[in-house]
């Protein structure tokens, strides 16, 4: 799932627009002025770039044309962001945690199977999955308006 209209309908104008204006911070204190931060992002987010978007409770998916030797975890969950790089979990354990081996993954993705501690890998990674699922954290609010999830925000 990408683009800015895709995304919207995921998480929200609100969450959507203060994810953007960190990424854009981000930019900025890294030197760029804030037209070109602003553009950068938006760009990026549009375009689906991992960088632009990764974010703590999302579910990413690998493409179907992306080879397994690459991204050898189908489905992965990001537990957390740090800069330029995530810690996932693989959440294809839940389907089947004693199918579980190690075998043939590379040094980077061995810790994927900890679902609580997650493995530190960086966020380019994702670029070979797609977004499938963003839970933010304003969705835990009870007064949180969710337009994807059908609700309004009020009383419930």
């Amino acid at each position: 799932m990408t683009g800015l209209a895709s995304l919207t309908w995921l998480i929200g104008t609100q969450a959507l627009s203060d994810h953007i204006v960190a990424r854009v911070n981000e930019l900025i204190e890294a030197g760029t002025t804030y037209p070109q931060a602003c553009t950068a992002v938006t760009d990026a987010v549009d375009a689906g770039e991992a960088w632009a978007i990764a974010a703590t409770r999302q579910t990413w998916v690998r493409r179907p044309d992306t080879d397994e030797d690459d991204a050898p975890i189908r489905r992965l969950y990001v537990l957390e962001r740090t800069g330029d790089t995530v810690v996932v979990a693989d959440l294809d354990l839940d389907e089947d945690p004693d199918a579980y081996t190690n075998d043939g993954l590379k040094p980077s993705h061995l810790d994927l199977g900890d679902e609580e501690q997650g493995a530190v890998v960086d966020v380019d990674l994702l670029n070979l999955y797609d977004l499938t699922a963003w839970e933010p954290f304003e969705h835990l609010l009870p007064t949180a308006a969710v337009p994807a999830a059908g609700t309004t925000g009020v009383g419930e």
